[in-house]
């Protein structure tokens, strides 16, 4: 079967690491959670549990990709970084709104509520931008930097 993306030999094995510390994280959480629900500690409202621990995985998975240069995407990997990231800034400010208005809270009791877990989420959307962020800022710096040794 014939590979329909650009990745080498390095990059497809890479992707496979990666694809494993993210699935030893979920099953890690999933583990951690089902103790904990076990023992009666419920850390967040309804599905919120799940939803951000299968986000926490996916943070990792895209946080790896950017650091290795794993972009099975292509060109398009990049916009899509930038989508999340204006995804979770619209999710974090809508969050705040709710907040300063005072219909909901980030927590209750010792809960994540769902606003709570929405502000989570948006978190893991913006690391993920910022991440990449970061990434083309410092290779744009070294570039310069190899440029100005070879002068």
């Amino acid at each position: 079967m014939r590979c329909r993306n650009n990745l080498d030999e390095r990059q497809l094995l890479q992707r496979g690491n990666v694809f494993q510390h993210t699935l030893i994280l979920l099953v890690v959480l999933l583990i951690a959670n089902a103790f904990l629900k076990e023992e009666g500690i419920v850390w967040a409202e309804g599905m919120w549990e799940n939803i951000l621990i299968v986000w926490a995985a996916i943070s990792l998975c895209f946080c790896e990709f950017i650091f290795l240069e794993i972009y099975p995407m292509g060109k398009g990997q990049t916009a899509f970084y930038a989508v999340l990231g204006i995804a979770g800034m619209a999710i974090l400010g809508m969050s705040f709104f709710h907040l300063a208005a005072g219909t909901e809270s980030l927590t209750d009791g010792y809960m994540l509520t769902s606003q709570g877990g929405m502000v989570l989420e948006a978190v893991f959307l913006i690391v993920i931008f910022l991440v990449s962020v970061f990434q083309k800022l410092y290779h744009r710096k070294r570039r310069e930097d190899e440029d100005e040794d070879e002068e």
